[in-house]
């Protein structure tokens, strides 16, 4: 069994240019702080934006991986949650939900009948693939707390505590990283030119939300292998 998921592989492999870019940072701060203070700022800010994105796209590339498991091994659907099904038709759905004239009511669950009823059942493995990207409708900005509930749409609702159970005392400074990276990844998106990091702190936010998605992807990997299949 791999220590890791193959999300978390691409992850850290794709940490390597926010390092590149911090390692920049750190050069000309060594060289001049002073005279090249618009270049760390602005390599430093560009790194906390790329370690954001990268957060984010591990968070969703996990979830896929978890999906196309159920697939690829014919998982039985009989432990599936709910919720899950319901993330599953989540467009469709939304749009029977927010239409009121009874004739487009009923053309939209002819279309979703037409569309996901396969895979609307308890028992058997699904029929055909899960549209990830429709899964993943609405997953942005990775706050902590938008990535617990990414996670109670597979029916993860021990995700917190589990977490919390693996990392012990690193728990809140590592979760209050993560809502700190996104906070000023944010406010350098709206233009905030105050929101910047200097290059040992991109370090340290690195080193966290790596600890960060580290652990997560024990906690969730063990999770979905007790209830579904081993995905590492």
């Amino acid at each position: 069994m791999a220590r890791y998921t193959t999300a978390y592989s691409a992850f850290v492999t794709r940490l390597d240019e926010v390092e590149t870019l911090q390692r920049f940072a750190a050069g000309k701060e060594q060289a001049d702080p002073i005279a090249l203070r618009n270049e760390i700022n602005a390599l430093c800010r560009g790194s906390i934006v790329l370690l954001c994105g990268h957060l984010e796209a591990y968070v969703k590339d996990l979830g896929e991986v978890a999906l196309e498991s159920m697939t690829v091994k014919n998982v039985p659907r009989n432990n599936v949650s709910s919720r899950l099904y319901y993330y599953v038709s989540k467009g469709l759905l939304d749009d029977i939900q927010n239409t009121s004239d009874p004739e487009r009511v009923a053309d939209k669950v002819f279309a979703f009948i037409q569309s996901d009823l396969a895979y609307w059942s308890k028992t058997g493995p699904f029929p055909q693939p899960i549209q990830t990207a429709r899964f993943n409708m609405g997953f942005a900005n990775p706050a902590f707390i938008k990535i617990k509930r990414y996670f109670n749409r597979f029916g993860y609702a021990e995700y917190q505590h589990d977490l919390a159970r693996r990392l012990r005392a690193d728990y809140l400074p590592t979760i209050n990283m993560v809502d700190h990276l996104v906070d000023t990844r944010n406010k350098i998106a709206h233009g905030d030119p105050a929101a910047s990091k200097t290059p040992g702190e991109v370090a340290t936010m690195m080193s966290i939300t790596r600890l960060f998605c580290g652990s997560t992807d024990a906690v969730f990997a063990t999770w979905w292998r007790t209830r579904f299949c081993a995905i590492r």
